[in-house]
């Protein structure tokens, strides 16, 4: 039976930041205009949506109301699977569609309210797409003359990789090691800017999925949300006693470890494998005022960084919660000095409070971090 599987329900359960690509690649088709894509713009456009009853309901058939024991062996499958449903749910609504095998460019920034995906960013604007590939699809990335753009493929189990190069890729269930993949589309934009957003939008609307036929996303059971939350809270509790760094979590199954796996969905879900991303991570103990001076940060020529603060949770509470290099300002040392708590009137502060934790996300990163050419930064106590 097919049920209209509630958002909220997957917000109760899950969390993190998602998705990348495929297989086979050949040239990139010309930016001119696509009918799949046109029409996809037109169903996500608010003024165009028609009203939730002329709809069809999302594609998700929940196979049994049996709640399974959630365990190491089967932690990042519950959690992946939970947030794939939740993303045909929300894709469904936003294009009055199934939901499955549709593309939808969300226009805006992450909203910071949402519950779905904990530490998601708030750098990019995110496309997003739910595959049955029991028929194969293809993905298209465009020429984006320099602008950052990546697509990450996520499998069922939670395993992820990336396409950073305009092509098409071909996806199926041998390549992505699931019959089902989600992949997030990233489009690099300067939120503050207007006119950039609006470039912004202009390339989503050349990404582009061809499939023969869209399918059903199949949950085979619930999950005991109880033991998930205990085990995302160990995993976390355990990658910050340890300071393990986020290029050993995430990538395809076989480079990283079921272990590392659980623990990188743990952390967030759907993390870009380090050739498309690393993320370093602050966990202070303290709310007194602190810094981090940033200095060349060795992302990618055509990428960026970005520092966002989240709640123990792994949400964004404060006010303000997100800096970008795009509009982070500089002092004459060709420093970016950022200030977490104290004076509100400081260039770029953003508030803190009990429980807070960051992430640096440094994008498409040079060989200089991992050769330990640079440096990474830490806090210091505000004079």
């Amino acid at each position: 039976m097919v049920k209209n599987f509630p958002n909220s329900a997957a917000a109760a359960l899950l969390g993190v930041a998602l998705i990348a690509g495929g297989c086979a690649q050949t040239k990139a088709p010309d930016a001119s205009s696509d009918a799949q894509s046109d029409a996809t713009a037109k169903a996500s456009s608010p003024s165009q949506v028609p009203k939730p009853g002329d709809c069809p309901k999302p594609a998700v058939e929940i196979q049994s109301e049996e709640v399974v024991p959630v365990t190491k062996a089967n932690y990042a499958a519950a959690e992946t699977q939970t947030v794939m449903a939740a993303y045909v749910g929300k894709i469904a609504k936003a294009t009055c569609s199934g939901g499955v095998g549709v593309l939808w460019n969300d226009s805006k920034a992450a909203d910071p309210k949402d519950r779905t995906v904990i530490r998601i960013n708030f750098d990019t604007l995110y496309s997003w797409l739910v595959l049955d590939l029991n028929s194969p699809a293809t993905i298209t990335l465009p020429e984006t003359g320099g602008r950052y753009q990546s697509a990450m493929v996520v499998n069922d189990e939670g395993y992820t990789y990336v396409h950073q190069d305009p092509g098409e890729y071909k996806l199926t269930k041998e390549a992505v090691g699931s019959r089902y993949a989600t992949v997030a589309f990233r489009t690099g934009v300067n939120i503050q800017d207007p006119a950039d957003v609006a470039k912004a939008q202009a390339l989503q609307a050349k990404l582009a999925v061809k499939q023969a036929q869209k399918g059903t996303f199949i949950q085979p059971n619930q999950w005991n949300k109880e033991q998930m939350l205990a085990l995302r809270a160990d995993y976390n509790k355990e990658r910050n006693e340890k300071g393990i760094q986020s290029e050993a979590l995430y990538g395809r199954k076989g480079v990283v470890s079921p272990e590392q796996n659980n623990m990188g969905v743990a952390v967030g879900i759907g993390g870009l494998p380090k050739e498309g991303a690393v993320y370093l991570f602050y966990t202070p103990t303290s709310t007194d005022p602190q810094i981090l001076t940033l200095k060349d940060v060795p992302n990618g020529d055509n990428a960026f960084w970005s520092l966002t603060v989240y709640d123990k949770e792994g949400f964004p509470t404060g006010e303000p919660f997100n800096l970008n290099s795009a509009f982070a300002k500089m002092n004459d040392q060709g420093e970016v000095v950022v200030h977490f708590g104290g004076d509100e009137n400081q260039d770029n502060y953003l508030a803190i409070y009990p429980g807070w934790n960051a992430t640096l996300r440094i994008y498409k990163p040079k060989p200089a971090y991992f050769d330990g050419s640079w440096e990474r930064p830490e806090l210091q106590l505000a004079q």
